[in-house]
């Protein structure tokens, strides 16, 4: 155990003893829809969700070898009373967004009197909120502790709060019970090579939850992950959920040279893709090394054109070079781009709307995911608008579409409405289809990038005919949805790779062009309840 998990802030009461059998719950609440959920493209697949609960399943690894574990996505499954009512323990894990669902469950949970216990990013950055709800929060990383945890809530002498302060070493993190999961409601899987990042950008939570020094895993570790997901039948899409996969780049480019001769020894069986820092442009080696390793497409968190609002929020190292050479660079190397993108930081002026479609349009980033600026309690822009007095009383969510948490130096109601501006403008479908035309014809895919083996030919067969009755026949972007079609047939017909993707856009339009327009009305809303900055000022936390 690398730190004693502490008890401050709150105070112990006596549970009883659950004895060294427990039957534990697993539960992930369902995510609000987002840019991330591609739950209209997910209409038109025979998959129900684009990922799993990867931190649940890795906590199910930690968990004793004599407990009986279930898990329950509710984005797969309905939670039923019978379930909770079956376990000793309800554990949930949730990130900020799925606020609601937790809530629910831990509701629910109590109401049906079954211990709860709350961990993962959002209890980690609102402790003080999960205890009234929770019978256990643990806050930081469970890996090397959750063993003695395990004990006290056997022996019931278990803690109402854990703090574990140290950052374990993954190199010791078993194999994630990738046998939990339902694998066939899943589009992509996921697997974590690193935590941590070694910049220090004002608004992220990361480095806060996980440090800035990267830890990572051996590649030896990573291969014995994905050898499990084959022998369970795996056949599609990996994704490599680091905040930074390249935080430690070095460690980054060993893996990807294992990786490529794990893909060749077996024919290459799935296809990667991950997030990074803009410096990855900056490192040639790396990219040649992810590209044989069959990396297809990297999401970076380019966040704005405005120099001068990457440096007030100490964004620098998209700073070093042209933003816009780098992704061009990513393109003919063999890596499709996609991006997340911000408004609302102090240096943004009312031009920086256009700023923004000109730079995504410019740089040809079909999937551009653009939020408003929040701050995460105990990130430093969280403590730099407290300290300012500008924090407002809690919106409950960082979802897409909700405003800003503190007052922002542009007019509120301008924000709003050049947000709404700009997402309009991103996903008008002409210029959806357009943008991503532009996106394949820049992307130079490589000999050695091979999509998933997955979907069948009679999935694909299915797949294509839902697409061309919900997208080519019924929606209201018929046009350019066989415009671009049409051009992808008579273009890569024989390019695998390309027509792999080209698919995939094409059917991501029945994604994003409808959740632009959830969004739009989403910003209409808040228009309408827009008060001024003085009442919504939340009181100050006494020390």
């Amino acid at each position: 155990m690398t730190s004693e998990p502490s008890t401050q802030h709150t105070t112990d009461r006596a549970f009883p003893p659950l004895g060294n059998k427990i039957k534990a719950l697993l539960v992930w609440p369902k995510i609000p829809n987002s840019f991330w959920s591609f739950s209209g493209m997910l209409d038109l697949l025979p998959e129900k969700v684009v990922m799993p609960p990867l931190g649940l399943i890795t906590l199910a690894a930690l968990c004793p070898a004599d407990w009986t574990i279930r898990l329950i996505d509710e984005a797969v499954e309905e939670l039923t009373d019978d379930d909770i009512l079956w376990a000793d323990l309800v554990m949930v894990g949730a990130m900020t967004v799925q606020q609601a669902g937790l809530d629910e469950v831990l509701a629910r949970a109590r109401r049906l009197g079954r211990r709860t216990m709350v961990g993962g990013p959002y209890a980690s950055g609102e402790p003080a909120r999960m205890l009234p709800i929770a019978d256990h929060v643990v806050v930081g990383e469970p890996d090397e502790v959750f063993l003695e945890i395990a004990r006290d809530l056997e022996q019931g002498t278990a803690r109402r709060l854990y703090e574990i302060a140290d950052k374990p070493d993954v190199t010791k993190t078993p194999i994630p019970r990738f046998d939990l999961l339902k694998l066939d409601c899943y589009a992509s899987m996921s697997v974590q090579f690193s935590r941590g990042c070694p910049f220090q950008c004002e608004f992220c939570d990361i480095i806060i939850l996980y440090g800035r020094k990267p830890r990572t895993k051996l590649p030896q570790q990573m291969v014995a992950e994905l050898d499990k997901l084959l022998s369970l039948g795996w056949k599609k899409q990996v994704f490599i959920v680091d905040d930074n996969f390249i935080g430690n780049h070095k460690h980054a480019l060993d893996l990807c040279l294992e990786l490529e001769k794990w893909q060749k020894g077996l024919r290459d069986p799935v296809m990667f893709y991950t997030e990074a820092s803009m410096d990855l442009a900056r490192k040639p080696a790396l990219i040649e090394a992810m590209v044989k390793a069959n990396f297809f497409y990297v999401f970076l968190g380019i966040e704005s054109p405005s120099k001068e609002s990457l440096q007030e929020v100490k964004k620098l190292q998209n700073l070093a070079m042209d933003p816009v050479n780098c992704i061009e660079l990513l393109h003919q190397k063999g890596l499709w781009v996609t991006g997340g993108f911000i408004v609302g930081f102090d240096s943004d002026t009312e031009d920086i709307f256009e700023q923004q479609v000109e730079f995504i349009e410019r740089t040809a980033i079909p999937w551009a995911l653009l939020n408003f600026l929040h701050a995460l309690p105990r990130t430093a822009l969280y403590d730099r608008m407290q300290k300012e007095g500008r924090i407002l009383v809690s919106r409950g969510s960082s979802s897409d579409g909700t405003p800003p948490n503190f007052v922002t130096t542009m007019d509120s109601a301008v924000l709003l409405r050049g947000f709404g501006r700009t997402v309009a403008a991103i996903y008008d479908p002409g210029k959806f289809y357009e943008r991503a035309w532009r996106s394949l014809e820049r992307w130079e895919a490589q000999g050695c990038q091979h999509p998933a083996k997955d979907p069948t030919t009679g999935d694909i067969i299915r797949i294509v005919a839902r697409s061309i009755w919900h997208q080519g026949l019924r929606s209201s972007y018929r046009k350019p949805y066989w415009r671009f079609f049409l051009r992808m047939i008579g273009r890569y017909s024989t390019n695998r790779p390309k027509l792999w993707l080209a698919f995939t856009i094409l059917i991501s339009g029945h994604h994003f062009i409808p959740y632009a327009n959830e969004l739009l009305e989403k910003v209409e809303r808040e228009l309408v309840n827009v008060k001024p900055a003085q009442e919504l000022i939340a009181a100050p936390v006494a020390d």
